[in-house]
């Protein structure tokens, strides 16, 4: 009885949370990509999304994930999972442009279920870089219908709201996709709207409106940093991102 529970233990401790979906079985995506390249974090300017600064929200996002991908390469190294997990270089504007040929229809909820790849783009990205696939990682904004509370958790408000979310995908050299981080395991990388709860209830109103939060607190809220973990250079949001997406794409003991 010790034995079973003792091994139990360690099937919880070495397994661990796992996100995404694979197309394949792990056993077959770990045969094919022996060598990963890791794209830097691309910015779609098409996606869904309202704001009165979507433009400099988006430059804003171009500086911030800047340089970001290999913080992610040196977390997937560690795992050992792969022969090599390379930096790919590139500016991300330039390479959203040739390799992001189309989207998904959205979720009926407005989440993103990913992307179109263009296959010269792929295949001229995999011969150039000697590597078996892909990992890339798009933020891109959404109308995002959901149920938000007040900060006492009594009041809700369910509606469309304007957000940055994060999706990645691994592609073969063909484009075919071997595993997604997308639908509901889209990541939030921003909130930038929120349920004015307090206005409503002090202007004595079942009205309740959807403010945006302000340009201060979009940068406060993509600099913040973990006060919990050894990653202290890594903001916040790009820290629980990657955390994702290597738990996802990282071998397990028992697998």
């Amino acid at each position: 009885m010790q034995r079973w529970l003792c091994l139990a233990i360690l099937v919880l401790l070495f397994s661990g949370c796992s996100w995404g979906k694979y197309s394949i079985s792990k056993q077959e995506y770990q045969s094919r990509v022996q060598v990963l390249g890791v794209l830097p974090v691309l910015i779609d300017r098409a996606g869904a999304l309202e704001h009165p600064q979507k433009e400099a929200l988006y430059d804003l996002l171009t500086r911030s994930v800047l340089g970001k991908h290999e913080i992610l390469v040196e977390r997937l190294r560690k795992k050992k999972g792969y022969f090599d997990v390379r930096v790919l270089p590139g500016s991300t504007d330039l390479i959203a442009l040739s390799l992001l040929s189309g989207e998904e229809s959205r979720d009926e909820d407005g989440r993103p279920r990913g992307y179109l790849f263009n296959p010269e783009s792929v295949a001229e990205l995999t011969q150039r870089n000697v590597v078996d696939a892909l990992l890339v990682v798009v933020f891109s904004g959404a109308q995002v219908e959901e149920t938000r509370r007040s900060r006492t958790l009594l009041e809700t408000l369910k509606t469309r709201y304007n957000d940055i979310l994060a999706t990645a995908v691994v592609i073969d050299r063909d484009g075919q996709v071997l595993w997604r981080l997308t639908d509901l395991d889209s990541y939030r990388v921003l909130m930038l709207q929120y349920p004015d709860f307090d206005e409503a209830y002090y202007n004595q109103t079942d009205l309740v409106q959807v403010k945006n939060i302000s340009w201060f607190g979009i940068e406060k809220a993509l600099e913040a940093r973990p006060s919990d973990r050894e990653q202290i250079g890594l903001p916040e949001t790009y820290d629980k991102l990657f955390d994702r997406i290597v738990s996802g794409i990282s071998p397990s003991l028992f697998d």
